[in-house]
């Protein structure tokens, strides 16, 4: 379930304790190297989990994207793609419903 994320932040620390070991012992170069390394893994494990938590919470709240779509006002999102185009009316399905994914927004939208 956390493999990817705590994998992820294990070979960040790798990364650092390598970035800390390169100072007296390799090149400058190599060290910062790591170190820029462990900060994208750092950073690519948290933004797996945030997805991970925002998919896990459309689940719970919708059976299946049918659900979600009938759930949605779509005369307002009609009107409001109509008045200032698609991604004004994706940006607003995302705003009232922060759970839902990017693509299945914009397929809502589109297919309106």
């Amino acid at each position: 379930m956390y493999g990817p994320r705590a994998a992820m932040w294990g070979l960040a620390g790798c990364s650092f304790f390598l970035a800390f070991m390169s100072i007296a012992n390799w090149p400058v170069i190599l060290g910062e190297a790591f170190f820029v390394v462990g900060l994208v893994l750092i950073g690519s494990a948290e933004v797996y989990g945030d997805r991970r938590r925002k998919r896990e919470k459309f689940n719970q709240q919708f059976a299946s994207v049918d659900d979600f779509f009938q759930t949605v006002d779509k005369e307002a999102l009609l009107r409001i793609r109509e008045e200032r185009g698609v991604a004004v009316a994706v940006r607003e399905l995302k705003r009232q419903y922060p759970s839902v994914s990017l693509a299945t927004a914009a397929q809502l939208v589109k297919g309106l």
